[in-house]
């Protein structure tokens, strides 16, 4: 490959990723607080839920966010498993333990995912992440 090429390649695929970039919203952002505008609004999120970091991925289209809940691995799997399919997702998957459980989900062009983790005695920690490309 000459050497012109081997500069001309990287500088295009930046240029191409800053386009995708510009409109003055950065490329990756990170949050607290509030689910990131990505997500359906009947995205189903337990009462009580307490929304913690955020990450938005305007590159590759992924969003997600951490939530707390009080309750058991389980609860929390019923939960969002029962809550999906009655707002039209489709459970790809769903399997776990009494400490890890994954769910995968689809809808449409959406498709994501669910980790909810123990941390505490009666308390989860949930990561859900959508893809909307």
């Amino acid at each position: 490959m000459a050497p012109t090429a081997r500069f001309l390649i990287p500088l295009l695929a930046l240029t191409l990723v800053g386009a995708a970039c510009s409109d003055d919203a950065p490329a990756v952002e990170f949050g607290e607080g509030e689910v990131p505008p990505a997500f359906p609004d009947d995205f189903p999120i337990p009462e009580g839920a307490q929304i913690g970091t955020t990450l938005i991925d305007r590159v590759n289209t992924r969003s997600e966010f951490n939530m707390t809940v009080a309750s058991v691995v389980s609860g929390a799997a019923q939960f969002f498993s029962v809550e999906l399919v009655s707002d039209g997702y489709v459970i790809d998957s769903s399997e776990g333990t009494d400490s890890d459980w994954s769910i995968e989900f689809t809808r449409g062009d959406l498709d994501g995912s669910i980790r909810i983790l123990l941390i505490g005695e009666g308390v989860v920690s949930a990561t859900v992440e959508i893809n909307d490309a």
